[in-house]
């Protein structure tokens, strides 16, 4: 008896040893279960911010059965400015046309196409009609006009820093039909929650509006 109670006292000083060197993680200790809902929740926090932190957004579309390589032969008509940028439209205009060239399209000259909506008396062209667009096709000898707005051409203010926004609305018709084969809005900048609070990198203006062209077009040659 003696030495069962002398194995059993051994055997309880060997446990409390043990667990004086190796204690048991508390529930919000770095490897314990409150560790792995910390790092779930630093991980879910990340994936929001960069979500909601992105420079830029876009949402496009392409008429089934197009097929794009055919036009080679373009007119960029006059966008309509719907900024406090008096020279906005005309900025992201030239940036368009110069886009277009190094992408191997043809582009009428911009004071051709002026002269030429000068002359056929075109109303709007934001409500232009099907017979004027193929009229313009037929006068100017192109497979297919540009057109579009600019929605957003400046420099926001966040809590300590600026951010350059712009946003832009193309439209591409084909002069044959007359119907629209593809369209894009893009955003490029804007008000996310690093530029709100960290700026955007030290992106310009003009860099903002070139990325937005570019991108766009991306999606179309």
């Amino acid at each position: 008896m003696q030495t069962l109670v002398m194995e059993e006292r051994k055997a309880k000083s060997k446990l409390k040893k043990t667990l004086y060197v190796n204690p048991p993680l508390p529930p919000f200790t770095k490897g314990g279960m409150g560790g792995l809902v910390l790092c779930l929740l630093l991980f879910a926090l990340s994936s929001l911010l960069i979500s909601i932190g992105g420079c830029s957004s876009k949402d496009h579309f392409v008429r089934p059965q197009t097929d794009m390589s055919k036009i080679r032969r373009i007119a960029v008509l006059p966008f309509e400015n719907l900024t406090s940028d008096e020279y906005a439209s005309e900025k992201i205009r030239r940036i368009v046309i110069t886009e277009l060239l190094s992408r191997n399209r043809d582009v009428i000259e911009p004071g051709e196409v002026t002269r030429l909506l000068r002359e056929s008396k075109i109303k709007s062209l934001g409500s232009i009609k099907t017979a004027e667009v193929q009229d313009l096709g037929k006068a100017l000898g192109v497979d297919a006009v540009m057109m579009g707005s600019v929605e957003a051409f400046g420099i926001g203010r966040g809590v300590s820093v600026t951010y350059p926004e712009v946003t832009i609305n193309l439209r591409l018709l084909e002069t044959s039909s007359g119907n629209i084969i593809w369209s894009m809005r893009h955003t490029s900048g804007g008000a996310g929650f690093w530029s709100r609070h960290f700026g955007s990198e030290g992106m310009s203006l003009s860099e903002a509006a070139g990325r937005a062209v570019r991108e766009s077009i991306k999606t179309l040659f």
